[in-house]
């Protein structure tokens, strides 16, 4: 049984290969007019697959292996754990309804990027409305239901984390920091920021962007780097991690965080187990939580740090000195944290606000499974919740409910932006207990001992567990909100000069 299904999973995996490389061409430089196409080519892949794991042979083996998995390696025990669950979902679920789904999320993201560049949340609403009904379907089809339809979507992407986890872990953030947005609103200092809309060149952005990616240890052998609408990183393989961005040639903090960000992805994926990939494990195993941890560690923890400015500032300063030369170490490092109050994507979201725009989002994809919106209306919501919250109003629907490509193919995958935000707070204790200092490494230029830390007490588990269990194995800590909260409220009261008393007024 385990030859059989090895020797197919491996069939399988130069399917999924294929959709990969198809994929990213059709998210990276295929032209307008080609998207049809693309879609049709990556429907009939993601037939083929379909075909293969729901034959008597696949099914056969990964039931018969089951009951046996103890007696596996760890690694085949994983696997075929992870099999079996995915056998629960879609066993019900009909290769016609399969070729349906696909080509819904397919065309889903052709018609998103043509309502986003028109602004017109009306060219997408249906779509938006098609893949809610679909969702629904396909959470009906399982023997394995969790008890809302909304939880059975968020264990996709997070096994074992429900709405009973989410609602008070959202709650206690906004408790947290919104009364220390307000305080900052009401700040009489205010970092430096006007330089972050000079007009910087493409190309240097993008030289830029290759010595970040390279000063935090990506490997340009295994990996390399390509512009995008919105950016993603891609996994064709273990040896083959690719890294998106989009430059602005007025913002270049955008392209600098995207490139930081999906390099922690690109990283996580470069620096796991080598098992991983030759026990079939594949990106499956890692769950979005823990690639979002790694991915804003760096982005956040690490990239947004007094210690990694003053790292990169020499290479920052020769590269922008014809730009940026005026601009001093201490100005950049208060610049890419200064927390604009009237910013409306979360993509360009500073550090504080960020979890605002999540819960946002985790609120109305609640809403949506539990039909309690009108879809029509939905932008509408949509912006009455950001001025309520964040005080802000997308100026259109591009700035709105249509700033983010995740929701064309399903949802529950916004809460793990978050969660992996505060796992990542939670084991920074790990990497600061290895180092000594964290901080002193980063401002020493020596980074790469971060990433060795990493490999060893946090990328070696995350295969094998899932995420309360990993958190907790390498921790010792159970998943919560609070040293997230607690990080957020020292960086943030230092660099506005706050007092807590100043936040207790306003709360």
């Amino acid at each position: 049984n385990l030859d059989t299904l090895l020797f197919m999973l491996k069939s399988i995996e130069h399917l999924e290969h294929t959709i990969h490389v198809l994929n990213f061409d059709m998210e990276t430089i295929c032209p307008k007019e080609g998207m049809d196409d693309m879609v049709r080519d990556i429907t009939i892949y993601q037939g083929k697959i379909f075909e293969a794991m729901k034959s008597e042979e696949y099914l056969s083996a990964v039931k018969a292996l089951y009951p046996e998995r103890e007696s596996l390696t760890p690694y085949q025990s994983r696997l075929v754990t992870l099999l079996f669950r995915d056998i629960q979902k879609n066993e019900n679920i009909t290769p016609e309804f399969n070729n349906e789904i696909q080509v819904l999320f397919n065309s889903a993201y052709a018609k998103w990027i043509e309502a986003k560049e028109k602004g017109d949340y009306a060219l997408f609403k249906d779509k938006l409305e098609q893949i809610q009904i679909t969702e629904k379907k396909i959470v009906a089809l399982r023997d394995d239901k969790k008890q809302t339809a909304y939880d059975s979507l968020l264990d996709d992407y997070e096994p074992g984390i429900t709405t009973t986890d989410l609602d008070p872990f959202f709650d206690e953030i906004e408790k947290g920091i919104v009364p220390l947005i307000k305080a900052i609103r009401s700040s009489s200092y205010q970092p430096r920021h006007d330089f972050l809309t000079r007009k910087v060149p493409l190309a240097k952005q993008e030289a830029f962007s290759r010595f970040l990616l390279e000063f935090n240890g990506f490997d340009f052998k295994r990996g390399c780097l390509t512009t995008t609408e919105h950016p993603f990183t891609d996994q064709f393989s273990y040896h083959d991690v690719r890294v998106t961005t989009h430059y602005y040639e007025d913002n270049f903090v955008s392209n600098m965080y995207s490139v930081i960000h999906e390099g922690g992805h690109a990283l996580f994926g470069q620096n796991v187990p080598e098992e991983v990939f030759t026990s079939h494990l594949g990106e499956s195993c890692l769950s979005m939580a823990k690639h979002e941890s790694v991915s804003r560690f760096y982005e956040t923890v690490i990239g947004r740090s007094r210690a990694y400015i003053h790292a990169i500032y020499p290479t920052f300063h020769k590269i922008f000195e014809e730009e940026l030369g005026d601009i001093s170490e201490e100005e950049l490092y208060e610049g890419v944290n200064y927390i604009d109050l009237n910013n409306t994507i979360r993509t360009e979201a500073d550090e504080l606000t960020y979890p605002l725009h999540i819960i946002i989002r985790y609120r109305l994809e609640k809403m949506m499974m539990d039909g309690t919106v009108d879809f029509t209306t939905l932008n509408k919501t949509w912006d009455s919740l950001y001025e309520k919250m964040l005080g802000v109003k997308g100026k259109n629907d591009s700035q709105g409910i249509l700033q983010d490509v995740h929701w064309t193919s399903g949802f529950g995958y916004f809460p793990t932006y978050t969660l992996g935000s505060a796992l990542n707070c939670i084991y920074k204790e790990v990497v600061d207990h290895a180092l000594g200092s964290l901080d002193q490494a980063v401002s020493e230029g020596r980074i790469c001992l971060a990433l060795k830390s990493l490999r060893r007490d946090v990328f070696a588990t995350p295969p094998l567990l899932d995420t309360k269990e990993w958190i907790k194995e390498i921790s010792g800590k159970e998943l919560s909100s609070k040293h997230y909260i607690e990080y957020l409220q020292k960086k943030f009261k230092e660099i506005y000069h706050l007092k807590d008393e100043d936040i207790k007024e306003r709360n």
